[in-house]
C-alpha cells in the first residue's frame, strides 16, 4: 500500500516551514513586523517539473520545492517569494526514476534533509543531506536493512523530523514488503546522527506503515501516526523507546500537526475525519468530521492555534479536484471564506512564517496565495 514511491504517502508529511537558506538569505524582511517574516507576493511560478514537497525559509523570502524531472532526476528548487524567480537548483539524484519525499530542515538552517526513493543510481531508499551554504548534496546515506522474511524487500520511507537541537533526524520506515502486497508488521523509526552522518538506532514500533512523525519542542518525545494508532515515543531514553499507543486512534489518520503551544496534536486522514489528542494525558480530546469523502493531507496549525489548514483531495474526482480547507478548531466547522477552492492535483501545502501566505504545489507550478 504505502512506500517511498507512493505519492499519497509523500503528501502526508511535508513540513510547512524551515530554516532553509541556499546562499544569500535575501534582502531585509521588508513588509515584516520589526524585521519579521514577509508575506509572499501572490503569483504562480512555473517549475517545469512535477513537484513533491514544499517548505519556506524563516524570513519568508524563499520557498523550496523538491521536484521530479522525468529525465534528469530529482532536484530542489529555491524560489524568491517576492519576485517569483528560481534562484537556486540543487541536484539530488541523476537519471530516470525515483521520488523525492518530505523535507526537514536543521534549526540553524545549515542542512536540509530529504527522503529519496530508489532509481537506477540509488537502488535503495536513502536520506539525502543538502548543504545550504554551497547549495549542493552533501551526502546520501542508505537506510540500513531491516529484519525481514525471505522473499521480501525493505519497507519504504515515509516521513522525517529533526530534533529541536538539530543533532538527530528521525525517519519512519514501513514494515517489510513484497510485490503487490501491503507491508507486513515491522515498522520502525530510525535515528540519524547529524554529527556522524550515519544511522545510529532503529526502534520497532506498532503497525505496518507509519505515515507521519512530529517531535515536541523539548525534544524528549515524539508521536508517530500508524494504522495501529498514534504511537508515543520517549526520545530521551537511551535508546529511544515506545511509551504506548493512544487509545481510540487506530484507523486511517495518517497526517499530524502540532499546536504552537505544544499542548495538543491534531491528526487528519484518508476518510475526511480528524482528531485532537491532549499531550499531557495522551487521550483523545475530540474526534470530528472535516470533509467526508475527501483524503486530507498536509495539516498545518495557524500561529494562533485557532485554525487547522489541510489539503482536501476529492477521491471521487477523475481530474484531481482539490482545495485548501480551513477548520475552526474551537467549533470543528469549516470556514469556507478562508479556504482555497478550485485546485487540481495538489501535492504539497505550506503556510509561510508570516502566518498569512499559502504555498501550494499544483501540477507543475508553485502557487503563492495570500489569505
Amino acid at each position: 500500500m504505502n512506500s517511498l514511491v507512493s505519492k499519497a504517502r509523500w503528501l502526508g508529511t511535508l513540513l510547512t516551514a524551515g530554516a532553509l537558506l541556499l546562499g544569500a538569505a535575501g534582502p531585509a524582511a521588508a513588509g515584516g513586523h520589526h524585521g519579521g517574516p514577509v508575506r509572499g507576493v501572490p503569483r504562480t511560478v512555473a517549475l517545469d517539473s512535477s513537484p513533491a514537497a514544499v517548505a519556506v525559509s524563516p524570513d519568508g523570502h524563499r520557498a523550496y520545492v523538491a521536484v521530479k524531472d522525468s529525465i534528469h532526476g530529482l532536484k530542489l528548487k529555491a524560489v524568491d517569494t517576492q519576485s517569483g524567480a528560481i534562484t537556486a537548483v540543487v541536484t539530488l539524484t541523476t537519471g530516470f526514476g525515483g521520488d523525492a519525499g518530505p523535507m526537514a530542515v536543521s534549526p540553524d538552517g545549515s542542512r536540509v534533509y530529504v527522503l529519496l526513493g530508489p532509481n537506477r543510481h540509488f537502488p535503495a531508499s536513502v536520506l539525502g543531506v543538502v548543504d545550504t551554504a554551497t547549495g549542493s548534496l552533501l551526502s546520501s546515506t542508505e537506510v540500513p536493512d531491516q529484519p525481514r522474511p525471505s522473499g521480501t524487500y525493505p519497507g519504504g520511507l515515509s516521513a522525517l523530523a529533526v530534533s529541536p537541537d538539530g543533532s538527530q533526524v528521525y525517519v519512519t520506515q514501513d514494515g517489510p514488503a513484497s510485490w503487490h502486497r501491503p507491508p507486513r508488521p515491522g515498522a520502525r523509526v530510525l535515528t540519524f546522527s547529524a554529527k556522524r552522518q550515519a544511522f545510529t538506532d532503529a526502534l520497532p514500533i506498532p503497525g505496518r506503515y507509519p505515515a507521519s512523525i512530529v517531535v515536541r519542542p523539548d525534544g524528549d518525545d515524539a508521536y508517530v501516526a500508524t494504522e495501529a494508532g498514534l504511537v508515543h515515543l520517549a526520545l530521551d531514553d537511551e535508546p529511544p523507546a515506545v511509551v504506548g499507543t493512544v487509545a481510540a486512534t487506530a484507523g486511517t489518520i495518517v497526517n499530524l500537526a502540532l499546536d504552537p503551544d505544544d499542548t495538543h496534536v491534531h491528526g487528519v486522514g484518508d476518510d475526511g475525519k480528524g482528531y485532537t489528542v491532549d499531550l499531557d494525558t495522551d487521550t483523545v480530546d475530540a474526534t470530528f468530521d472535516i470533509a467526508p469523502g475527501q483524503r486530507l493531507q498536509n495539516p498545518v496549525v495557524s500561529r494562533d492555534g485557532s485554525r487547522l489548514y489541510a489539503v482536501g483531495q476529492d477521491t471521487t474526482s477523475p481530474d484531481g479536484k482539490a482545495s485548501v480547507l480551513s477548520l475552526d478548531l474551537a467549533t470543528h466547522h469549516l470556514v469556507p471564506t478562508e479556504g482555497v477552492p478550485g485546485l487540481q492535483y495538489v501535492t504539497g501545502l505550506a503556510v509561510g512564517p508570516d502566518g498569512h501566505t499559502f504555498y501550494v504545489t499544483v501540477n507543475d507550478t508553485l502557487r503563492i496565495i495570500g489569505f
